[in-house]
């Protein structure tokens, strides 16, 4: 096969040239001067606004609970009658009056009061904010906690007078449920001797107690007749398979007949081993024996056909017995229900009475309690409020926030002065020429000559370049910062390289050889390679299967041996190093440009030289950028794609030696 170095390619791109330069005076005076004048604006909107300062008190609308007791759950609707109050004519009266006796006289109107003060509750508590907005801190301070103290002297007179209403009714029902207790008591007594009803519990009157027990005697006799029942099937169907049915009485009398039926023919046996049947019929004694077997059995078979019959009437008549007992019980039953039920709705009157004479101790006794309650209760001295906060002296004002508002201003200004830079720019904007877009080509390498890849070299742009042969110089040289393409290796250079490298050096070569990249050297492992079926296993995104071929896998005995199921023994750095090393010690051209992804791009151009289409390609050396496959679709042969039959995938140099 033809070894000789065919041309190399670098992809090269380049930006447009003759740019012309942006003046950026006039920008610079239109930006700044709208800046400072915006920013100046906003200053003045923002600082121009006078302080709105809050002052905050809170007070609890709930006697505070005792150390050793749980807090009660949050009473929703008296915190907001508490708030209605605190609001309220009266309150704030009394408030307006206070404060006109200090001499604030800001504040000593009830409609002025009622604008500057609000009473917020605290979610999920009992909690009120006593909240006064203004412009002046200390006097907002000063009326809230003024403010405070009237409320705490008007619960204290509200709870005041609603203590004695309270006691004065509560005291009218306690006498008017004494009558009715008395009433229901007497009532209770009449109606219990009225109808026998000796206790309160159903089950010790005397007619629940003795329907209980026909109730209890009646399914025992109801359990005795399905055993009875049970028993009769069970003989029945003993008798119908042939089964041997014995009386407990007779047991003993049928076990002898069948011991002297099994003795006598035990010795008939005997008699028959021992004697010929003619010396047996001329003995008188032995010759009656056959008659005396024959009689026994008849007399066993006639006992136990009696005693079947037995069994069979005994159960019979257990089932009868059994049946009447529960007919007896059952019409007993009934009959003794009805007083039953009589007695049931008496009971049930006598219950409801009971009911009711309780729930009116109920209601005594808790009248007793609450009367307790509040005499022991000094609500005077423990007021059902508490201040928890008084107001303090506001630091800082609620609105407006000037932090806040600044920022938003000099940003505002910024956008302004950007939006206005703009805007002068777009109207005064004159036409320009045309200038050329940004290049996109390739440079291409004669491969006879040795040549290698340096941004020095002149290039063939894509679109300028009239093939391989057009002329170097026609073309401008690109900047040398540009990417390239990997170097193609000729395959005097391949091998060259193999021979003089390490095994292990050459034997990772070779898998980039075969289309492994050297990205997916990393994925290998040891169950990757199965020498058996020609087959190599690439994981990672490019999942494919390689078939190396027979003439390759020798080659591959070294990175076999050295890799384990975890990594790769040689790590891509070290190989670079190592092939760079060869290429050194092969006197090959430029060996800083030879590494793992020039031999794997090398393969790559190897198969497209050959007509591969991209399917194939991507099977065998993994997925190729579009942009990448383009530009190396110009090595491909005139004809397009060909056959996959006509392909060589072994690279020439791994076959040669």
């Amino acid at each position: 096969m033809n070894t000789t170095q065919l041309p190399s390619v670098e992809l090269i791109q380049g930006p447009p040239a003759d740019a012309p330069a942006q003046p950026k005076g006039r920008r610079l005076k239109v930006f700044f001067g709208v800046l400072l004048l915006s920013a100046a604006v906003g200053l003045a909107i923002v600082y121009g606004r006078s302080p709105v300062y809050r002052a905050v008190a809170s007070v609890l609308t709930v006697k505070p609970k005792a150390v050793d007791m749980r807090s009660e759950a949050a009473d929703i609707e008296h915190v907001a009658i508490q708030g209605r109050m605190l609001l309220g004519e009266e309150l704030l009266g009394r408030l307006s009056q206070r404060l006109s006796e200090e001499g604030d006289q800001d504040f000593s109107g009830i409609d002025a009061l009622r604008n500057a003060l609000s009473a917020v509750p605290v979610p999920e508590t009992n909690l009120l904010e006593l909240r006064a907005e203004g412009g002046e801190p200390e006097q907002l301070q000063r009326v809230v906690n003024r403010w405070a103290e009237s409320y705490e002297e008007f619960r204290a007179e509200e709870i005041e007078a609603a203590t004695g209403r309270t006691t004065a009714e509560i005291e009218d029902q306690q006498a008017q449920l004494q009558i009715k207790i008395d009433d229901a008591r007497l009532e209770l007594q009449q109606f219990r001797e009225a109808h026998d009803i000796v206790s309160l519990e159903r089950e010790e009157n005397r007619s629940l107690a003795k329907l209980k027990g026909l109730n209890n005697s009646l399914n025992k006799a109801r359990e005795t007749l399905i055993e009875a029942q049970a028993r009769k099937a069970a003989v029945d169907e003993a008798i119908a398979r042939g089964e041997t049915v014995i009386p407990s009485e007779q047991k003993s009398d049928i076990s002898r007949l069948k011991l002297d039926v099994s003795r006598m023919r035990a010795r008939m046996t005997d008699l028959r081993q021992q004697y010929t049947q003619r010396y047996i019929d001329r003995d008188p004694v032995l010759k009656s024996l056959p008659a005396v077997l024959t009689e026994m059995e008849s007399e066993l078979a006639q006992a136990l056909q009696i005693a079947r019959v037995t069994v069979t009437d005994e159960a019979q008549q257990e089932v009868a017995a059994a049946q009447v007992s529960v007919t007896a019980l059952e019409q007993q039953l009934v009959e003794h229900q009805r007083a039953v039920q009589a007695f049931t709705e008496r009971f049930k009157e006598f219950k409801a009475l009971e009911e009711g004479l309780a729930r009116l101790d109920v209601l005594y006794a808790e009248n007793e309690e609450r009367l307790a309650q509040i005499q022991v209760r000094n609500l005077k001295k423990f007021p059902p409020i508490q201040v928890v906060e008084w107001a303090r002296v506001p630091s800082r004002p609620i609105y407006p926030d000037y932090e806040r508002d600044l920022m938003i201003a000099l940003g505002a200004a910024l956008m302004l002065a950007l939006f206005a830079t703009w805007l002068v720019e777009y109207l005064g904007e004159k036409s320009r020429p045309a200038h050329a877009g940004p290049y996109l080509g390739v440079r291409v390498y004669p491969g006879d000559q040795g040549q290698t890849l340096t941004a020095a070299q002149p290039d063939n742009r894509l679109g300028h370049a009239q093939g391989p042969a057009a002329n170097p110089a026609a073309s401008p040289t690109p900047p040398a910062n540009l990417p390239i393409l990997p170097r193609e290796l000729a395959g005097t250079e391949v091998a060259s390289l193999l021979a003089v490298s390490d095994p292990l050096t050459a034997s990772y070569a070779t898998l980039l050889l075969c289309g492994i990249s050297p990205y997916e050297l990393p994925l290998l492992h040891s169950s990757c390679f199965d020498q058996a079926a020609d087959l190599v296993s690439i994981p990672g995104a490019s999942r494919r299967d390689i078939r190396p071929g027979p003439s390759v896998w020798p080659r591959l005995a070294q990175v076999m041996a050295t890799m384990d199921d975890a990594q790769m023994a040689l790590p891509v750095s070290d190989l670079n190093a190592r092939l760079v090393k060869a290429a050194q010690d092969a006197q090959l051209a430029d060996p800083g440009s030879i590494n793992a992804l020039a031999l794997w791009h090398t393969y790559v151009i190897y198969l497209i030289r050959q007509g591969i289409d991209a399917s194939a390609l991507a099977g065998r050396v993994g997925a190729v950028p579009s942009d990448v496959y383009a530009v190396l679709m110009h090595y491909a042969p005139a004809g397009g794609s060909r056959p996959l039959s006509s392909i060589d995938f072994i690279y020439p140099a791994l076959t040669a030696g």
